[in-house]
């Protein structure tokens, strides 16, 4: 009688290639020794995703949820507006069968780093091979706080954590620190900043470095306005391996606070961003061809779409700012809510009119309940990873717990 650990090797690899990607590889994993030992192997890892759809980690509700996205299958069926770009393959549930209600998710190299709603839990994560770790705090989280997850020259994966919130003019709060998974310690950061951060402008991870939309800091007195159209803004990196903020790098374009800018990978090497105005009902995505902590350049324009003439008159969110993009087809869907931001919704359109408008589900906790940006969908690429999460090496004693 012949034993599923008996299957030849190409077979096995064809076997697990077809299985629903890692909403299925607990399963897989148990089915015997071998079978586990393969689903962890880097190169099987790499093959498994070859050739697959774009796959992105959307947060919705509050919960994570991993979806297959379609390109070419939209191109095709550009008029059929019931087709839709994207295949939900379920929800990540692997945080040690907990069920956690995550605010803040940042993608690097196939790690997760996942901060709660209740601010009490920063975790790290691998989804694809199920393994976990809880970062404790040296000073309690704060709601404002911002992260970043990357790693230096030699590998070794670290968390940027930082707060500067000005927001009480009398008691502004500032946080700079970086954590070391290797050596398991926080690090307090020697940063005098002349910019700052909107606590809803996630940043991006490229090549270990983490990359954030920012702008020059301008003093403010507690009582009269201040006239954001002229505030300079840029992009900003920390280098995880100097453990320092770079220079300012220039955007290709001009905007200001209540605009809409957002960040995206592109193949996870290079940036790509998106402007509307805040008066403008037209879209325009930069890509660059070269992204370095010092220094940026920027392609031509790769997309302009004025909106108004698919959808009628509409401004993405200015705290939303989720969107992919695929190259060869010259396609981008944006991730956003309806005006009376109870639903979430897909925009998806293209240079030559392709376009759709998708209704995702609705959102029970939106911003009308709770107050918080944080609520809006939040869309990142993801690359399914072998590497593992670093633990720090003790001798003679119980190993750290994972979350």
């Amino acid at each position: 009688m012949t034993m599923i650990s008996d299957l030849p090797q190409d077979l096995v690899e064809n076997v697990l290639s077809r299985v629903p990607l890692m909403t299925s590889m607990r399963k897989v994993r148990s089915t015997c020794k071998r079978w586990n030992a393969l689903s962890r192997d880097p190169d099987f890892a790499k093959r498994f995703v070859k050739g697959l759809s774009t796959l992105i980690i959307m947060r919705s509700e509050f919960r994570l949820w991993l979806m297959r996205v379609d390109f070419q299958g939209s191109l095709n069926n550009k008029y059929d507006l019931d087709v839709a770009p994207y295949v939900k393959e379920g929800k990540l549930t692997s945080l040690n069968n907990s069920d956690p209600e995550i605010s803040k998710v940042f993608h690097c190299n196939g790690l997760l780093l996942c901060s709660t709603k209740d601010n009490r839990r920063l975790v790290v994560w691998n989804p694809y091979l199920g393994q976990t770790r809880r970062i404790k705090p040296r000073i309690a989280f704060h709601k404002r706080d911002l992260y970043a997850l990357g790693y230096d020259v030699n590998k070794n994966q670290k968390i940027l954590r930082f707060l500067d919130d000005n927001t009480t003019f009398r008691n502004p709060y500032f946080i700079y620190e970086i954590y070391d998974l290797k050596s398991s310690s926080w690090r307090v950061l020697d940063v005098n900043a002349d910019w700052e951060i909107d606590y809803y402008h996630r940043g991006l991870s490229l090549k270990g470095s983490a990359y954030f939309f920012a702008k020059e800091k301008m003093e403010w007195d507690g009582e009269e306005e201040i006239d954001v159209t002229d505030q300079e803004t840029f992009l900003l990196c920390f280098d995880f391996t100097r453990e320092r903020f770079g220079p300012r790098l220039p955007l290709p374009f001009h905007s200001h606070a209540e605009e809409t800018v957002a960040l995206s990978s592109v193949r996870e090497e290079q940036l790509a961003v998106l402007y509307q105005g805040d008066s403008s009902c037209l879209v325009e995505i930069w890509v660059t061809n070269r992204i370095e902590p010092n220094a940026v350049s920027w392609s031509k324009l790769f997309l302009s779409v004025d909106i108004e003439t698919l959808f009628g008159p509409h401004l993405f969110h200015f705290a939303g700012g989720s969107f992919i993009i695929d190259e060869e087809q010259k396609l981008a869907v944006i991730f956003d809510k309806d005006e009376e931001e109870m639903y979430n919704k897909a925009y998806l359109i293209g240079e030559n009119g392709c376009y759709k408008t998708l209704d995702l589900q609705e959102d029970t906790y939106h911003r009308a309940e709770t107050g918080e940006f944080t609520s809006m969908p939040l869309v990142c690429s993801y690359f399914p990873t072998s590497v593992k999460i670093q633990q720090r090496a003790r001798r003679g004693k119980r190993k750290e717990r994972d979350y």
